[in-house]
């Protein structure tokens, strides 16, 4: 299954650091894969990282990389709409699937937000687990930056962001080669 290709590879990258604030990576490695989604120094980079795990697991697949990245974003929220209207691509604005990017907004704001991808959901369906770039650890005291990582966060369906407190707005579900 595509969904647990990308948990895996998102898996892969825990721990990456960014060099302060939002000013590169301090592997060589992981930096060069961002910049390849159009990422540049000085922006945010959660879904660059996103974009990072889906590209790499769509690879083997051509036709189904290039259609997902006419969609891609490095604007959370505009990732989301993006993927949203595309008439085949399947979405979820309550369902996570292991693979999914999930879409965070900040209240009402229709531009500012936050992606993660899905690597896990409990048997509840409505608790999971995600891989998120440009976030802190979990539990770390008071949100204070200590340099910002990718992470692993657990989420509840309905709930604000476990961490940063920001709206679940979809799931943009993997799509299946």
């Amino acid at each position: 299954m595509i969904g647990d290709q990308i948990a895996a590879i998102a898996r892969t990258f825990v721990g990456q650091e960014e060099i302060q604030p939002n000013a590169g990576f301090k592997d060589p490695a992981y930096a060069a894969k961002i910049k390849t989604t159009g990422w540049q120094t000085g922006s945010p980079w959660c879904a660059a990282a996103a974009i990072v795990d889906w590209t790499e697991a769509y690879a083997p697949y051509p036709a189904l990389a290039a259609h997902a990245h006419k969609l891609y974003s490095l604007n959370s929220q505009e990732m989301g709409r993006n993927f949203h209207a595309d008439p085949v691509w399947p979405t979820s604005t309550s369902v996570p699937k292991v693979g999914a990017i999930a879409i965070f907004g900040d209240g009402d704001s229709t531009v500012t937000g936050h992606t993660a991808v899905v690597v896990d959901v409990l048997p509840d369906n409505v608790t999971y687990h995600t891989i998120e770039g440009n976030t802190i650890p979990a539990g770390n005291p008071g949100n204070q930056r200590e340099g910002y990582i990718v992470a692993q966060h657990t989420h509840v369906v309905g709930q604000p962001h476990s961490v940063t407190g920001l709206n679940l707005i979809r799931f943009i579900h993997p799509m299946e080669p």
